[in-house]
């Protein structure tokens, strides 16, 4: 499971690395203000597309904001597993989200 304060606390850290404010990390992502205050604060649970929009205006990675040390090998063995286990409607959403990246 994701830990909401320790995402918003890594992107924290990295903007503040990269000498952006909140406000002009919201103005870089098109994202409202308080979307970016409530991320970094773990009050709200990020969209990927969220967090894939303040990690390429951060000049990072997602996985930077997951704080996942995990190799490449094993991020892919743990997806396919988890897959695996997905029904068909689930696998459909989740296809759906996946092509929308």
């Amino acid at each position: 499971m994701v830990d909401l304060e320790q995402v918003g606390q890594r992107i924290k850290t990295i903007r503040k690395k990269r000498k952006i404010s909140q406000e002009k990390l919201a103005e870089m992502t098109d994202l409202n203000y308080r979307t970016v205050l409530r991320v970094e604060n773990g009050q709200t649970l990020p969209t990927l597309e969220t967090l894939y929009k303040i990690a390429e205006k951060l000049d990072c990675d997602i996985l930077d904001f997951l704080g996942t040390s995990k190799s490449r090998e094993e991020i892919i063995e743990y997806i396919n597993k988890k897959l695996n286990t997905f029904t068909d409607e689930e696998l459909q959403k989740f296809y759906i989200s996946f092509y929308q990246l």
